[in-house]
């Protein structure tokens, strides 16, 4: 029956074949050539056991192989029900499975298989993945997404996991790829669906993914023959009509598909669309056109495999015919498998009936039924066996398929416009950053990014802002000279401008004046055409998606933790054409990946999680921060515990600890290598060359090299805090000598440690002045005279004999000698040379200057000496006299930016696109200085020990060429070159005191450590 839209069809269509299409002068070339077909894979084999299971079939059996019906796993108990039924008694041949959750459908395929006694082709329509339909499971990008990518052999691999992760949900087909072109910006159907606009694009695309899912025995269909692209209405709701030309059509639309065909696809399915080129018959769907499927489908383009109406219940076709005349008139057209009756009873029913009468041939009925019998014999359903549903959710979410995931995203990020070279960002230390969310709040995925490369000031605005809130936040952007703006909220069809306003065009633009503006779009690639007249963005980025992995690794592109290398799969307007993107250079910092990523094993390194959590059950420390980078990806990056046993603040990923005799190698032997590679400074040369004032004093002629490698002949330590004090004159009596390093006393038959000592007379004020300037803790000033007596004291001790011993009073003379050698002092330098081009903004000395209180990790409460919790202060005493600021401790870090210090290293002193040091200066920094006297030492880098087993700062399985340097406080920087890692632990576990051992003597950096090796899969 013939309704009132299709009557009206039938004056356009004779209107319009009277009209001279358009058709692309440059698409000529793909017109029909004849060419060698490859066979689909199932029809070589199978034939036997089909012609065996044919010969158990009636008629009506035969024809109920050829229905499909659609289940939702969350079916009515009723509804499913009447599905065993229909299995019983119509022979139904398969069934699509449209949402619900992986489980509960792996067990309805189990039963409904088992009800069958022919098995059932069981098929979902999973275009980018089985999360397209299923809950808790993986959804790859969408067509469009994966049309930038250039890598054809990732999209072959996306449809081989794909097929892996169906196989395992008891699924035989898969209703993709989408072959259509998309042409059509307003699309409203197929759109995002499509991979582009390009047939040479989509055809390489196609192929590449189909034939992934064919390698691993999956069917597929490529749909929506002939081409449903260039529309703008829906097959779901009405027939959409293409007023191509035949030459277009061969050209354009029927290219992929043609393409396809010859590389042996396996399935093919036809849209209900009206294209009056090849079916002149006033409003005939091509699903039932025998001219399309039967004449051009199978005669002219040799196509052997199945043919897959699309869903007979949308409204593009099931208005033409009543239940029954439909799917007679399909079955004449040519089709294999009727995808989705109304009733398939009757439709059964109608098509014996058509047999009876000679309508329709028996054979072609058998020969359709073969082919799905042949279909499923490929498939391995003759010999079935049901599904495992347990733990089938973690095995569909295998961190293979994650890892697949974020390559295909990091494939697809487009910079599309960049004339000043912005991305990846440069010059850190000259920015000052900020990011605009527009329709989003803050924080993100992207904004959170950000702040792992360079911790930035974020604001958000909703996506039509009012006029004082855009004026508002307009002003706040007068501080920062670099601006990163995304754009969130965007709609996949334009409908309503995309969801982008004409204030958020007006902010972009306002925004623009005289700073750098990188865009980022987080949408369709046609939402650019809303910004066809923006001038001001210095650089535009399209990452396709908003969300979170998108966005994080959008954010990555822009500092150049990953490269941009997708090129914009459709045109949007004028300015940006199809094909149209730039490469940028990826890996010049960390970027922020998985395990898998690295060639790491991500259940192996869950280890570290028990490790530290029995560390922090232990009390070896309250909490902590663990980093691991591999080949210059960040893939564990966790913050544990507690910043104290009172467990009222979580350790955070961005909070700072004090890094104690770490500083060696962030401070000190950066400065003196940077100093070296300019040819300031030689490490064998005596101390007095670069130190005038100790011309005249023993330390003057040690060389630079011992003091660096521990075995220059200075003591370890000295206490020079005990200066401060003296004991009170009571009942106590004092059990050591006033220097001694335990400071006890004894009141009546207990030993206490000493908190009741005094400080000396005029020595410490608790308010700063001039004559007390040295800030030594909370409300606590030391006299300025002091720093001289720590550097007398130091300079009157005794030098020992030249043997490996380790000492931090080297590295006192050596603050000096850099300050004196540069005229600058030491924090300055390392901050202007290091930290902040590093965009390392954590990493430095005195963080209560930057920082708030709750963002720094206390360690010891300090009973004895400053007698209070020490809280943003350098734990070490001999550091806080000197204010803060030493050679051999004060820095504090989080384990982000210390990991760019280290990744520095470990790329021969680049990083960022900067060169930093030498990278032959930094070999022989980091190369064992004596190699003769059991010293393992390199110069201030410490090295593993080799010749015992659980000894040294490093695990037994740490190269014999990595280096690093541990802390009192509980950390450790390692890094390993033959393995390309990056170690980071930082700690407080000296609070609440320092004669907490358990860190140490439960080796548990160490052990830690290990678990990296062991997680190691491609060495």
């Amino acid at each position: 029956m013939i309704n009132s839209f299709y009557q009206l069809a039938i004056a356009l269509t004779s209107l319009i074949l009277f009209n001279n299409l358009y058709i692309d002068s440059l698409e000529l070339n793909r017109q029909f050539v004849p060419a060698v077909v490859e066979e689909p894979a199932f029809i070589s084999g199978g034939g036997d056991w089909a012609d065996s299971v044919m010969r158990t079939l009636s008629l009506e059996r035969k024809i109920g192989q050829m229905i499909m019906i659609q289940v939702y796993s969350g079916d009515s108990p009723d509804k499913l029900e009447g599905v065993d039924e229909m299995i019983r008694q119509e022979g139904i041949g398969g069934i699509l499975f449209s949402r619900g959750g992986p489980v509960r459908q792996a067990q309805l395929i189990n039963r409904f298989q088992q009800k069958s006694k022919v098995p059932l082709i069981m098929a979902m329509d999973g275009e980018w993945g089985p999360g397209m339909r299923l809950d808790s499971t993986i959804s790859y990008p969408r067509q469009m997404t994966l049309g930038a990518i250039q890598d054809n052999r990732l999209i072959y691999r996306m449809g081989y996991e794909i097929a892996d992760q169906m196989k395992q949900l008891g699924i035989q087909m898969n209703f993709a790829p989408v072959a259509d072109i998309n042409s059509n910006p307003e699309n409203p159907v197929i759109n995002a669906r499509s991979f582009g606009e390009d047939p040479d694009n989509v055809a390489e695309k196609v192929i590449a993914y189909f034939t992934g899912m064919q390698n691993n025995g999956l069917l597929v269909t490529a749909k929506h023959f002939p081409g449903h692209g260039d529309t703008d209405s829906d097959s779901h709701l009405t027939l959409p009509f293409v007023f191509h030309s035949r030459e277009r059509l061969d050209s354009v639309e029927l290219f992929p598909f043609r393409e396809s065909v010859r590389k042996g696809i396996t399935g093919i399915m036809v849209g209900h669309l009206h294209v009056p080129a090849l079916d002149s018959r006033p409003g005939r769907p091509t699903s039932l056109s025998d001219k399309v499927i039967a004449d051009l489908l199978v005669n002219r383009m040799g196509f052997k495999g199945l043919i897959v109406t699309d869903a007979l219940s949308m409204k593009g076709v099931s208005g033409f015919l009543e239940p029954g005349e439909l799917e007679v008139e399909a079955v004449l057209a040519g089709n294999d498998i009727l995808l989705m009756p109304q009733d398939p009873h009757k439709a059964i029913q109608a098509i014996k009936k058509a047999v009876r009468k000679g309508l329709i041939p028996e054979s072609r009925i058998d020969s359709s039924c073969r082919k799905i019998l042949m279909a499923k014999h490929w498939s391995g359903l003759d010999k079935f066996e049901p599904i495992e549903t347990k733990h089938l959710t973690e095995r569909l979410n295998s961190r293979k398929y994650l890892l697949l995931q974020r390559k295909l995203v990091e494939e697809a990020i487009i910079n599309l416009d960049d004339p000043k070279n912005l991305i990846p960002l440069k010059g850190l230390e000259k920015r000052k950053i900020a990011t605009v969310s527009i329709g989003k709040e803050v924080p993100n995925a992207f904004t959170e990014t950000v702040d792992l490369y360079m911790e930035s000031s974020h604001f958000s605005l909703p996506s039509n802002p009012g006029s004082s809130l855009m004026d508002s936040l307009l002003k706040q952007m007068d501080g920062f000279n670099t601006v990163l703006v995304n754009i969130y909220g965007i709609l996949p069809a334009a409908a309503r401008q995309y969801g982008i306003t004409e204030r958020t065009l007006q902010f972009v633009e306002s925004i623009s004046t005289n700073r750098d503006v990188i865009l980022n779009v987080a949408g369709t690639p046609y939402c650019l055409n809303r910004f066809k007249d923006l001038s001001g963005p210095d650089a535009v980025l399209l990452s396709c998606s908003e969300d979170e992995l998108d966005q994080s690794i959008a954010a990555q592109a822009i500092f150049g933790g990953v490269a941009c290398r997708g090129r914009i799969p459709v045109s949007a307007g004028s300015r940006y054409r199809a094909g149209s993107g730039k490469d940028t250079d990826g890996g010049i910092r960390l970027s922020y990946s998985i395990p898998e990523d690295a060639g790491m094993n991500y259940d192996t390194l869950l280890r570290i999680d028990s490790l530290v959590e029995d560390a922090i059950r232990q009390k070896a420390t309250p909490g902590c921060q663990v980093l691991v980078a591999r080949k210059g990806r960040v893939v564990w990056h966790k913050a544990y515990g507690y910043h104290t046993y009172q467990n009222r603040m979580e350790v955070k990923w961005n909070d700072l600890y004090d890094l104690a005799s770490v500083t060696k190698i962030v401070a000190t032997i950066p400065a003196l290598m940077l100093l070296r590679g300019e040819g300031k400074f030689h490490e064998d040369s005596l101390l007095k060359t670069c130190l005038p004032e100790v011309d005249h004093n023993a330390k003057g002629d040690l060389i630079i090299r011992d003091i660096l490698s521990h075995q220059a002949g200075l003591a370890s330590w000295i206490p020079f805090y005990y200066r401060l004090l003296e004991p009170l004159d009571s009942s106590e009596q004092l059990i050591s000598s006033k220097w001694s390093e335990t400071y006890c006393y004894r009141l009546g038959n207990h030993t206490y440690a000493n908190r009741n000592v005094k400080y000396l007379d005029d020595i410490f004020r608790t308010d700063f002045s001039p004559e007390y300037p040295i800030q030594v803790a909370r409300d606590l000033y030391l006299r300025a005279d002091f720093r001289d007596t720590v550097y007398r004291a130091l300079l009157d001790s005794e030098l020992g004999k030249k043997e490996y011993r380790y000492s931090d009073l080297g590295y006192y003379l050596l603050h000096l000698a850099i300050e004196h050698i540069t005229d600058t002092l030491l924090y300055p330098y390392l901050y202007h040379n290091f930290y902040a081009p590093l965009g390392a903004v954590t990493l430095g000395y005195l963080p209560l200057n930057r920082f708030p209180e709750e963002r720094i990790v206390p360690s010891e409460n300090d009973m004895f000496f400053r007698r209070q919790l020490i809280r943003g202060f350098v734990h070490d005493p001999g550091a806080a006299m000197l204010g803060g600021i030493s050679g051999h401790a004060g820095t504090f870090s989080n384990a982000n930016d210390l990991a760019k210090m280290m990744q520095m290293y470990l790329n021969h002193g680049y990083y960022g696109g900067r060169h930093f040091l030498d990278s032959i200066v930094i070999s022989a920094y980091t190369s064992r200085a004596y190699y003769d006297n059991g010293n393992r030492r390199a110069l201030g880098f410490d090295r593993p020990v080799t010749e015992e087993k659980n000894a040294g700062p490093a695990c037994d399985d740490a190269s014999e060429s990595s280096y690093g340097h541990s802390g009192f406080t509980g950390t450790i920087a390692w890094v390993d070159p033959e393995y390309d890692l990056v170690y980071i632990f930082l700690s407080n576990k000296v609070h609440p005191n320092q004669s907490n051992t358990k860190l140490i003597d439960g080796n548990i950096r160490t052990n830690i450590q290990q678990v990296l090796y062991d997680a190691l899969e491609d060495d």
